[in-house]
């Protein structure tokens, strides 16, 4: 019985210090590469609206440019 408590206590030990390894590491580095993430789409966002912004102004040029002639 206590050979499993002082396993059980080890485990515990173990488990809290990976934890804290993930808390103190690993969340810093995922937080990091959202944040580079969420830049980047948010370029490509406004690449995007350019272009449709782009598309819509020379379909009413175009159409403009045929009602004038």
């Amino acid at each position: 019985m206590e050979d499993q408590v002082k396993q059980n206590t080890q485990d515990i030990l173990d488990i809290k210090s990976d934890i804290r390894t993930i808390k103190d590491n690993h969340l810093f580095h995922l937080e990091k590469d959202m944040e580079k993430q969420s830049k980047m789409i948010e370029k490509i966002d406004q690449r995007l609206w350019w272009i449709l912004g782009t598309i819509a102004v020379s379909i009413v040029v175009s159409t403009m440019g045929d009602k004038l002639l």
